[in-house]
C-alpha cells in the first residue's frame, strides 16, 4: 500500500489536493469544517508527526479543541481532554450518550485523555461535535471563547527558522587563525631545565 501524501512533511496540502487524496471522505471531510465553523473554530492546518502527518486542528488563540486525522480511513476526529476540561465533563448532563461513552471507555495518557471518535456516518460526527462542546463549555468557564476573527490560513506553510551563528549550537566552531607573528618569549628557553641553569651558575 503507498504511503500517503499526508506523511510528507515537504508536501503542503492544498483543497484541490486533498479533495483528490481523501476521494470519497472528501465529503464528510467538508461537513465536520461546516460545522466547526459554526462553533467558529477554522482549521489551521498541523504537521502531527511521520505517523499522522499532516492534518487540521482547531484552536481558540494558543488552546487546542480538536483535530481531524485525515490519512486514516475513515476520518477521525480527536479530542484531547485534561483534567480541568474532564472534571468538567464528568458532570456536564449535555453531552449525548454516545460521547460519553467514548469518553468513559478512553484512558488517560500521561495528562490528557486523547478521545478518538471515527467519523464514518452521521451518527459517529454527531458524537465528535458533541464532545466539541462539552470541551467548549467548560473552557467557556476561563472565559476562553471563540472570537468573531476571520479565519487564519487554511494551509500554515513551514517557516524557516532563524539562521545559526557560527559557534552556536548545531554549528561547528570556527576554527581560529594561528597568529601569524612568533610572540616574544619571556624567561628562559623550555630547553634548559632549572637544574641546568643552576649548574652554570646563573641561578
Amino acid at each position: 500500500m503507498a504511503k500517503s501524501p499526508l506523511k510528507d512533511k515537504d508536501f503542503i496540502p492544498n483543497d484541490e489536493s486533498l479533495s483528490q487524496i481523501l476521494g470519497n471522505r472528501w465529503n464528510r471531510y467538508q461537513e465536520t469544517l461546516i460545522e466547526l465553523a459554526k462553533r467558529k473554530l477554522y482549521p489551521e492546518m498541523y504537521w502531527y508527526g511521520p505517523s499522522s502527518g499532516w492534518a487540521p486542528r482547531f484552536c481558540i488563540a494558543e488552546v487546542t479543541v480538536c483535530g481531524i486525522y485525515l490519512a486514516q480511513n475513515p476520518l477521525m476526529g480527536l479530542v484531547g481532554v485534561g483534567d480541568k476540561v474532564g472534571n468538567f465533563l464528568d458532570k456536564d448532563t449535555e453531552l449525548s450518550p454516545r460521547a460519553r461513552g467514548l469518553y468513559e471507555m478512553t484512558p488517560k495518557k500521561g495528562p490528557l485523555r486523547w478521545i478518538e471518535a471515527q467519523l464514518a456516518t452521521r451518527g459517529d460526527l454527531e458524537a465528535f461535535l458533541s464532545l466539541v462542546d462539552g470541551k467548549l463549555r467548560a473552557l467557556a468557564l476561563d472565559g476562553v471563547t471563540p472570537k468573531d476573527t476571520p479565519p487564519p490560513p487554511r494551509m500554515k506553510r513551514k517557516e524557516p527558522g532563524p539562521v545559526k551563528e557560527p559557534g552556536k549550537p548545531g554549528r561547528k566552531a570556527v576554527k581560529s587563525n594561528e597568529p601569524k607573528e612568533i610572540p616574544v618569549q619571556i624567561g628562559p628557553s623550555s630547553a634548559y631545565s632549572i637544574q641546568a641553569i643552576l649548574k652554570a651558575g646563573r641561578g
